[in-house]
Formats: C-alpha cells, structure tokens, sequence
C-alpha cells in the first residue's frame, strides 16, 4: 500500500499552544500552616516517631542537604511540571512546618502547568502492608509557571487544595534547541518491549529529569506497509496534545537506523495491574478514572484524531492518582466530524460492532470503549467477554447488555448509552459534552476542577521515587538497558525521506504552519 504525504491543516480555534524551549527552575524550601483533613489522625507509627524524633537541622546550604537524613516521618512533597514527577522527602521541621530545601531542573518543551502536593504517609505503607498506598494529602498548589527569562518568583502559595501554603522560588532559563542524541541520556532500566522496539527507563544528563525512551528500528518498519505513517501519526499526535491525563512528548531525534521517543515516564503502574490485583473498583473510582480518560479523549477529537486503542493496559496512574493515557500507535488523524475509515484494529473485548459489521467507523468508536472500559472497571470483565473471539465478537453483536445486581441505575444508563450498538444513536455521538451532561457524571463532577487536577483521585499508588519500577513487570526490568548497534540496515533515500518530519523541535513546532499531520492509511 503506497504512503500518502503529508497534509498540514490548520489546528482547531484555541488550540495555540505557546511552545517554549528551556529549562524551568523550581526550589522548593519549606511548608507552613500544613495540617491534615479533618477528621483524620496521626498514624500511631508516625506519632511514635515524632516523640522520638532528632532535632530537627534546618541548614540550607546545598551541601548540607545531600548529607542530611531524610525524616521519612514528615510530610514529603511530589513535584510535578508537565508530567514529570519527583518525590522529595523531608529534610526537618516539623509536621505543620516541614521543611524540604530541594532544587529541581525540568525541561521545557511547551508552557504547562506545575504542582506541589504534601502527603503523609499512612501506617500501612510505614510498615509494609499490601494497601499500595493512599498515603493522606495535605495541602496542594498548582500554578502555571511564566517561561520568561526575565521572571522569578520566589514567595509563598497558598494551598489550592488541603492546608497551609508552599514557599517557592520558579525561574526559567532559554534554551538554544538542538537535536539530541542517544548520547544525551544514561541508560536505566528495560521498561517495555514491542514488535518494532524496547522502552527504556533512562535520565537526561543535564537536568537529571527521568524519561521513558522509546526505540524503534527504522527497517522493521518500512518493511510493513503503513507503519512509517502510523509511527510519525504517533509523534504528530504527542506532539499536539497538551492535556493533564495524557503522556506528553518531551522530545524525539532519530539516526539512520533508528527513531527515538521520549517521553514522561510514569511509574504508578498500569490501569490493568491494578484492576488484576483488585478485582474492580468502586463506583466512585471508576467514575473518576473514566471522567479523566473522556477529557483525554475529547482533547484528541477536538484535533480530528480518533485513538481507538483504549484498555486498562494503555492507561497508566501517575504518583498522585491521576490518569496518564499512552500509546498512541494506532491513532488514526485527519479525521473531522463525519469522517469514516474502515481499518480493523483495536483489542478483541473493545472491538466495536461497527467494525465487525466493515460499517466504517467515526470518532464514536472511542465512546464505546469508553464504556467497555467503564463496565470492565465496575464488574471484573468487559461486558461481552468469551475466551472465544468469535464468540465474543458474536456476543458483541447480538447479546443483551446485563449488570450484576449491585451496579446502580445511573452507571446503568451511562454503560447502556456508550455501548448503543448504533454509533448514530450512541451517548457521545453530539460530542463528549452529550456524555459530560449525563447524571452519571453531572451530579458528581466539577469539570472545570478536574481538568485543572484539583480533585482528589480516590487512589494513590505507592511509589517510592521517580527511579522507582516496582509497578513494572520484572520481565522487562530484569534485561541490561543497552542501545543495540544495528547492522547492515543500509535504507536508501526513498524510505529516508518518509522520516524527515519526525525529529522534535519544540522552539520551532508552529502548529499553524510547519506541523504536519500525516495521513494513516486506512
């Protein structure tokens, strides 16, 4: 199948991005005025520790710092700009005033908004027990931080959520923007493999900043018919995007054997492994992670792209909860209101019936896995699950749509329209506000707060630090991270060619003139 080139549309109205390129500065010093919820207790282990406590050293000199103990008994902080996620102990002070003297380098790719949220852990997580977490939040600050070089800040915020206020000093120094190379970064951990590469953990040498890279060889794929146009509408797509509850794309480079990605690496774990080790989830925490994943999915439609691969297995929890949706090898661009294509892919349980049916399909697609997804989260298991495919796609045609007895009329009505057999009739087929507007979520969801992350997810992973794959299977982690040499993969200019838009510049991604949005075939 020929490749198509490229078009380059103009981006929807409102969708001007503002990239910068550079490196943000955050020192966060101390917290005041912090307390916890009300109605909430001091662990008794945490109690324990505070009587027992050393004096508290309260020296900031940078030196200092690196030799100070950890007081793992006060509340810690997890820092976030843009997806990336450090976790910063204590250093002194107290329970209400603690004190972290901790400095951060993050790079700038795009303006993007920055948090700091105070967390004191619970007696289980202290003392070992298997409650992955759900460490008692504090206080919180979110802010947007002003890419200008001739702007610092350095005072206190108050808590946008929680108690007491952050005392913080945010610069921003320009960068000149230059390709990187594989060189830039040290080599961590393996953290995933695919048909065309591996995902490494790796740390760029300058800021220090941990990434997930992903490696892909250039002659794997331009050996299958259209899978150069599915990598560079993945690169197009992270690109784009500028949303709290998707993975961004920090950086991409290439050499003439290989393309290489990097992203934010999110070590919270996988949607799936947690639902494998619990079974499902309440109502509240399905309704939340769904009502993140339908702002994700309306931010990618609000660009014509369809994602079409939604699974537990896609969606990763970052450090405080939140969702983070990944992988977006299967997005299909160029896709507007009444668009169709007819490419069957996707995950057997979330196949929809108009691609059994070779219908062609709409954006609608992604409101049907939606609420496969919801089902799946609510009751064990997608809602025309068999562990014969045929069956199940039988299944997904023809069955009635049941509920065990304890799924309540709202959630009912909400998985009953997402999974309309009918696309034209489906919930979502006005637009994601149709969906937004149903009881299910209307009575329960601020969506102004949620898309600015200031409500509280119901669950926090347990994660010790950014360097942390806990979460990740040791089937990955277990192998050396190395970038493999490759060998006689000579490509000649033709199939070159097909990659000259894939390296990313953010200093000079224009989204109204030099962006490209490849068409995928299919």
């Amino acid at each position: 199948m020929p490749h198509s080139r490229p078009t380059t549309p103009k981006p929807p109205n409102g969708h001007d991005q503002h990239f910068r390129s550079g490196m943000l500065t955050i020192r966060i010093f101390s917290g005041r005025g912090m307390s916890l919820p009300p109605g909430v207790q001091v662990p008794e282990v945490i109690q324990k520790a505070l009587q027992n406590a050393p004096p508290s050293r309260r020296s900031t000199s940078n030196r200092d710092s690196m030799q100070r103990k950890r007081f793992w008994w006060l509340p810690y902080v997890v820092l976030e700009f843009d997806k990336n996620e450090i976790l910063i102990d204590a250093m002194g002070g107290d329970l209400s005033n603690p004190i972290w003297n901790y400095r951060a380098d993050f790079d700038v790719s795009r303006t993007g908004n920055m948090s700091v949220s105070a967390y004191l852990r619970t007696a289980q997580s202290l003392q070992g027990q298997d409650d992955m977490g759900d460490d008692i939040l504090m206080g919180r600050v979110d802010l947007t931080p002003v890419l200008d070089a001739n702007h610092a800040s350095d005072q206190w915020y108050t808590a946008t959520a929680g108690s007491g206020s952050f005392h913080l000093k945010v610069d921003f120094k320009p960068t000149r923007a230059e390709s990187l190379t594989i060189e830039d970064f040290e080599l961590l951990k393996v953290i995933g493999k695919g048909s065309f590469g591996k995902v490494m953990q790796v740390r760029k040498k300058d800021t220090q900043r941990i990434y997930a890279l992903k490696t892909i060889r250039k002659a794997h794929i331009a050996s299958r018919p259209g899978e150069i146009t599915h990598i560079l509408a993945e690169r197009t797509v992270l690109a784009l995007v500028n949303n709290p509850f998707i993975v961004p794309l920090k950086f991409s480079f290439q050499t003439p054997d290989k393309l290489y990605l990097v992203m934010s690496f999110v070590n919270g774990g996988e949607l799936f492994y947690h639902l494998q080790r619990e079974g499902k989830f309440d109502q509240d925490r399905s309704r939340f992670y769904a009502a993140e994943l339908l702002c994700a999915l309306e931010h990618l439609h609000s660009f014509n792209v369809v994602y079409r691969d939604l699974k537990p297995e896609n969606i990763l929890l970052d450090y405080t909860g939140h969702i983070a949706l990944c992988d977006f090898g299967l997005c299909k661009l160029n896709m507007s209101e009444t668009e169709k294509t007819n490419t069957f892919c996707g995950t057997p349980e979330y196949i929809a019936p108009e691609l059994l049916e070779s219908q062609g399909y709409t954006k609608t697609v992604d409101w049907w896995t939606l609420g496969v997804l919801l089902y799946e989260m609510m009751t064990g298991l997608p809602p025309f699950y068999d562990e014969n495919v045929n069956i199940m796609y039988q299944r997904i045609l023809q069955d009635p749509l049941n509920f065990p007895p304890d799924i309540s009329p709202e959630a009912k009505s909400v998985m009953t329209g997402l999974l309309q057999r009918n696309p034209t009739k489906r919930l979502g087929a006005n637009g994601a506000d149709e969906i937004k507007r149903h009881p299910f979520f209307a009575r329960y969801i601020d969506w102004s707060k949620l898309l600015a992350k200031k409500i509280q997810p119901p669950f926090k992973p347990s994660v010790e630090s950014v360097l942390d794959v806990a979460n990740i299977d040791t089937e990955f982690t277990s192998e050396e991270a190395q970038d493999s040499v490759v060998e006689g993969s000579h490509l000649s200019e033709t199939v070159q060619d097909q990659f000259r838009g894939f390296t990313y510049n953010p200093a000079n991604e224009h989204l109204s003139e030099s962006v490209s949005y490849p068409t995928v075939m299919g």
